[in-house]
């Protein structure tokens, strides 16, 4: 067995090689699967529609694309406006049914195709800032390809693995001794380092292909040849490059830093002769500036992980406003070709050193010419490293302020969950949870008050008139200006609230002054006061989360703008004016639910009740997915409890009936023409139509 061969079966076959390669890629296609979520989640929910107008548009935004969507966006305005007036008529018998129906059927095929519409203009919207460069195409498949940023920590753990028992072994069994005396010494080192580099190759490039084939299977990676600034996380780049020269120039910058960290390991393992130094020494090279330091300086050394990030390289500047002056400043430099070059000049400089060092350091006594000059590689690997990292900068420009009038390319956002643990989470099913958004912090006999003067919260219990304060742990902190209570929602004996609060992060490493938004759903036991956070999001960053960027646009702009909520067991669902969202608690996977918020909204535990256009009263079951609408309930106002509905009929004078759950069993419960109709869990609230009178009725009469 010749001397290359022997080191394949070593590496592959008695230090499991083999074995963390396979582990490598399936795990990482699993991940990749199960992590995996779409940047612009309406894009994939209404396809069908966006891909109605992405034929009409693709590619370049002409003038004449411009004048289509602009005539659309008007013609959908003004079809929205005259089916309210429409539904208006019929329901106020100005109208016959059959012109209803006419007139509507016009209507309707107008807005056939309005939810993607929506995505489209907003794509349009970006492409008009700058029509040169950004062009119409499906982004979510080259989004997920190329941004983001993150380090893989599949692959990096299986360098890792692999790299580090190659030479380490041979130490700890004294084996490199007996190689020193051999002739063949020298090309035993050689032989490791090419198949370590093969090998390091072989899963870089299979984990490039398994991410190009998944992305191109699930959403496709149309118009390859469009510029990379089409995707707005590229929009501030000057680099003149397509979508997939990115992705092949990313693909190789990810190759080099590979190579760089398995030849940093070895290089590592030789000078330290120690499987825990090597292993925490080649950890640390990579998690420590990850963590700890800006993707500003990160770019900048001369080290395996901005390679092994590589999408940075190819973006613009990014900014993030300051939520106390309003001003705007970078918090990523864009990297110039001529500082990639240069970085990638001494990286390459360093690996031939690094390299070259392991030769020297496994050559037979008799073939090195003098003794003397042996540590000098090392030495001058060591001083280069402390050098460029001593004398990296991000040339000031990382603290340079922008006017609040500036647009900024793109924005740094973070995100971050804490999801409760499975054992301590109480059980959510029907009939344990009776919610209305219309009814004002009250449900279920708690009411929500808070004090004017000290804008303190108290729980007050309807039926026996006590107060308590709002206690809150000292984990999640005093309530500020900064710092507010959006919603609540009770579920004897647990009550949920959910708050948003802007902290600021001064002279931290990594962080630049900058402040964040973040959104906390808290359970408090009703029983014993205890309180826990459930969920809890990161919405908006001008930093990175102890240096970690999180790149996911306007993902969760949402939770900022909510003003209700529900939950159950599996997920929350928030309310807000553009719709109800869906959050999985276990994955945090996002759903955007096609449900009007114009009006109440109701949850039981299984059902979430709503209005439709047409004001009927209808019924989405979140488990199945299905819809059920209650044709006999056209309605102004509604809401719910344990068994029934309650309602103000649009089509009999306003007058308040009541019905069971499936529709059935409609009485009458008030003669008096109402505006709208809550209830709690004794009474039922009206607010008369024409004295503007607040009418109680109790619910056992």
């Amino acid at each position: 067995m010749s001397g290359f061969m022997y080191e394949i079966k070593k590496i592959m076959l008695h230090q499991k090689g083999l074995c963390y390669i396979v582990i490598v890629l399936l795990f990482g296609t699993v991940w990749l699967v199960a992590s995996d979520n779409p940047y612009n989640s309406a894009m994939e929910q209404y396809k069908s529609e966006y891909e109605w107008y992405l034929e009409k548009v693709n590619g370049y935004c002409t003038d004449e694309s411009s004048l289509y969507l602009e005539q659309e966006a008007e013609r959908i305005a003004e079809a929205k406006g005259k089916k309210s007036y429409l539904l208006e008529s019929y329901y106020d018998s100005k109208i016959s049914e059959s012109e209803y129906k006419k007139e509507s059927q016009e209507i309707e095929n107008v807005l056939e195709h309005q939810n993607g519409f929506e995505v489209i203009y907003q794509q349009y919207l970006y492409t008009c800032e700058n029509t040169e460069n950004r062009y119409f195409l499906q982004t979510n498949g080259w989004t997920g390809l190329l941004g983001g940023g993150t380090l893989n920590f599949v692959l990096f753990l299986g360098i890792l693995l692999i790299v580090t028992p190659v030479f380490c072994s041979e130490y700890s069994c004294q084996m490199d001794a007996l190689i020193l005396t051999s002739k063949e010494g020298r090309k035993s080192s050689l032989h490791k380092l090419l198949i370590v580099i093969s090998v390091v190759l072989l899963m870089c490039v299979s984990i490039s292909l398994i991410e190009y084939g998944f992305y191109s299977l699930k959403y496709g990676l149309p118009n390859g040849n469009y510029p990379i600034q089409s995707l707005s996380y590229f929009a501030g780049s000057n680099k003149s490059i397509t979508l997939f020269e990115g992705y092949v120039y990313i693909g190789l910058l990810r190759l080099f830093g590979s190579v760089f960290l398995a030849i940093l390991l070895m290089f590592i393992s030789v000078l330290a002769k120690k499987y825990a130094v090597t292993l925490l020494a080649g950890a640390v090279s990579v998690i420590i500036p990850y963590v700890g330091l800006s993707k500003t300086i990160i770019y900048r050394l001369p080290l395996p992980l901005p390679f092994l990030l590589g999408t940075d390289f190819f973006a613009g500047d990014i900014v993030s406003s300051d939520a106390f002056t309003g001003d705007e400043k970078i918090v990523f430099a864009e990297v110039n070709t001529i500082t990639l070059l240069i970085l990638f000049s001494v990286s390459v400089f360093l690996c031939i050193l690094a390299a070259a060092w392991i030769l020297r350091s496994n050559s037979n006594k008799w073939k090195m010419k003098t003794r003397k000059m042996r540590n000098v590689p090392a030495l001058a690997i060591i001083l280069s490293f402390v050098l460029t990292m001593t004398g990296c900068s991000d040339d000031g420009k990382s603290q340079n302020f922008i006017p609040a009038s500036s647009e900024p390319s793109s924005r740094a956002c973070a995100d971050i969950g804490r999801m409760p643990r499975g054992s301590n989470t109480p059980p959510l099913g029907a009939g344990d949870l009776t919610y209305n958004s219309s009814a004002e912090y009250d449900c279920m006999g708690y009411e929500i008050t808070q004090d004017a003067e000290t804008f303190d919260y108290y729980l007050k219990n309807a039926s026996t008139g006590e107060m308590l304060h709002l206690v809150r742990s000292p984990m999640f902190g005093a309530f500020s200006d900064e710092e507010k209570v959006c919603a609540f929602c009770v579920c004897p004996p647990y009550l949920y609230y959910t708050t948003s609060v802007t902290e600021s992060y001064v002279n931290r490493v990594g962080n630049y002054n900058s402040s964040i938004t973040k959104v906390s759903a808290v359970e408090l036991n009703l029983d014993t006061f205890e309180e826990k956070i459930v969920f809890e999001q990161i919405t908006n960053s001008g930093r990175s989360l102890f240096g970690i960027d999180y790149e996911t646009g306007d993902k969760w702009k949402f939770l900022e703008f909510h003003y209700g909520f529900f939950i159950n067991n599996d997920s929350i669902f928030f309310i807000g004016n553009d719709g109800i969202t869906e959050v999985n608690r276990l994955t945090k996977g996002i759903t955007k639910l096609d449900i009007p918020t114009s009006g109440n909204i109701s949850f039981d535990g299984e059902n979430i009740f709503y209005k439709n256009e047409q004001s009927v009263l209808t019924r989405y079951h979140v488990l199945s997915g299905e819809t059920f609408t209650y044709e006999k309930v056209v309605a102004y106002d509604f809401c719910i409890d344990e068994q029934s509905i309650y309602y103000v009929s649009r089509t009999d004078g306003s007058r308040v009936y009541s019905c069971n759950k499936d529709g059935n069993n409609k009485r009458l419960i008030s003669d008096t023409p109402a505006m709208s109709v809550t209830c709690d869990a004794g009474n039922i609230y009206i607010l008369a139509k024409e004295s503007g009178e607040n009418i109680v009725l109790s619910k056992s009469r």
